[in-house]
């Protein structure tokens, strides 16, 4: 049973207000408008439908996510194509080189949390999540920030839900790639720094000033999509996005960050300072997910040809 100080997700609460009646007869509508959506899913998403898009920045609602999410990351197609089932998985008595690492960096999840105390349920299941994960991408193993998402996603579903999102991320988003060579990540990075010089100019001549580059501050976003460095509800909506926009929701939320801790970077004093702003993950904890949102998808405009092209620009730097 969850404290009376604890959300529904394990985590300590935050100054929210109850909703009104008003507000949930609204909720309950754009639930039973999702309900009427979910056949049609992957008809729209192959249509890039502007609707789906719409609804999906607005927020799913929380009575229905995971029935919207499986379908956005295409789940059902993800057990066709693997090669091994969940069940085969958990049930191997494979050895894992990983074991120690995934145990240690279960302790350290979401220390906070009342379901992922080590020994709980939830941290058993998160332990064989990743372990499961190890064995099915033995070229990648074991990364480090894969445990925030895991943890993440286990507060929402089921192990093997969680394990085929993880599956779904790793193969049709190309997060494998990033997690087998972090190095990989340098072209998010050459990208983010081209978007921060244009959308956030004093921001850039600030990091600039003090030597600052994306990998000392954004490594961690990019790596465990921000599930280790949001709150629970802004993570959610974001994720919401990423199923279907990709990595632009990405560098959309990285620049809404600096947008919102903006005056206090251009006060920062060093880079320690600057750096140590960026991190703080208490910061928004009560800010609302709604402005969020809006600040990353309205404030920033800029489309994946655009990101191809900065994606180009760096192979052709590491070329010279």
């Amino acid at each position: 049973m969850i404290a009376e100080n604890r959300d529904h997700y394990g985590f300590p609460k935050q100054n929210t207000q109850p909703l009104s009646k008003e507000e949930m007869l609204k909720i309950n509508a754009r639930i039973e408008k999702w309900r009427k959506m979910i056949p049609k899913i992957p008809q729209l998403m192959a249509n890039n439908d502007s609707k789906l898009k719409s609804r999906l920045r607005k927020g799913i609602p929380e009575g229905i996510r995971m029935l919207i999410w499986p379908c956005l990351a295409e789940i059902d197609q993800m057990k066709i194509q693997a090669k091994r089932t969940y069940k085969e998985l958990i049930e191997s008595q494979e050895i894992s080189p990983h074991d120690s690492q995934i145990t240690l960096d279960v302790m350290r999840t979401f220390q906070t949390n009342d379901l992922i105390k080590m020994d709980t349920i939830t941290s058993q299941s998160l332990f064989t999540v990743l372990r499961a994960i190890s064995l099915t991408f033995q070229d990648m193993g074991y990364c480090q920030g894969l445990n925030y998402l895991a943890g993440s996603f286990l507060l929402l579903m089921n192990d093997e839900l969680v394990y085929w999102h993880l599956y779904s991320l790793l193969t049709k988003y190309g997060c494998l790639d990033t997690y087998i060579n972090p190095t990989n990540t340098l072209k998010y990075f050459y990208a983010l720094d081209i978007l921060i010089k244009q959308f956030l100019p004093d921001v850039h001549a600030k990091f600039t000033k003090f030597n600052i580059v994306p990998f000392y501050y954004a490594a961690e976003w990019f790596i465990t999509l921000f599930s280790s460095i949001l709150p629970m509800q802004i993570f959610l909506r974001v994720t919401d996005i990423f199923w279907y926009e990709h990595h632009k929701t990405t560098f959309r939320a990285s620049l809404a960050i600096l947008k919102i801790r903006k005056e206090e970077i251009l006060t920062a004093k060093s880079m320690e300072q600057a750096i140590a702003i960026l991190k703080d993950q208490k910061f928004f904890n009560n800010f609302d997910p709604d402005k969020f949102i809006k600040i990353a998808m309205k404030d920033f405009i800029f489309s994946k040809k655009d990101l191809r092209k900065y994606y180009d620009q760096f192979a052709a730097t590491q070329k010279k």
